[in-house]
């Protein structure tokens, strides 16, 4: 697996444990002051796309995103680097994931766009996360 050694991976259903530990990346930049102490980005992903009780489009397309992080043939596509954004130390993985954001390149906005984007629905899909904002008792 491409995600460090030594990370524990709880029984998934619906993702790899790859995506599962990619998600787990992009949680500590995109939700660092998040709300919700328990939260797990990498198993609300896994709920996600388990949770639907069909077979949808967005399903393929999450699951292929999912691997982005932990993939050395984006890593070298899009910062020309052998090295994945989930092997890096915070920091350098903040300025990758900035680079990402202000780049003249469409395809790398693009990218960070979505992965940020499904962060955080998939934060606001979260039961304590809704209560927290008193959209749900």
């Amino acid at each position: 697996m491409n995600c460090g050694p030594g990370l524990a991976t709880p029984t998934l259903r619906g993702i790899s444990p790859e995506q599962y530990h990619s998600f787990r990346s992009l949680q500590e930049v995109f939700l660092s002051d998040n709300p919700i102490p328990n939260f797990d980005l990498g198993l609300a992903l896994d709920n996600y796309v388990y949770g639907h009780p069909y077979p949808i489009e967005t399903e393929s397309v999450i699951q292929l995103l999912a691997t982005v992080p932990s993939s050395i043939l984006a890593a070298m596509a899009l910062d020309f680097s052998f090295t994945p954004i989930v092997k890096l130390p915070m920091e350098e993985r903040i300025k990758r994931l900035q680079e990402w954001k202000h780049s003249s390149l469409g395809l790398k906005r693009g990218v960070y766009a979505i992965l940020r984007q499904i962060s955080f629905f998939l934060l606001s899909s979260d039961k304590e996360y809704q209560k927290f904002v008193g959209y749900i008792q």
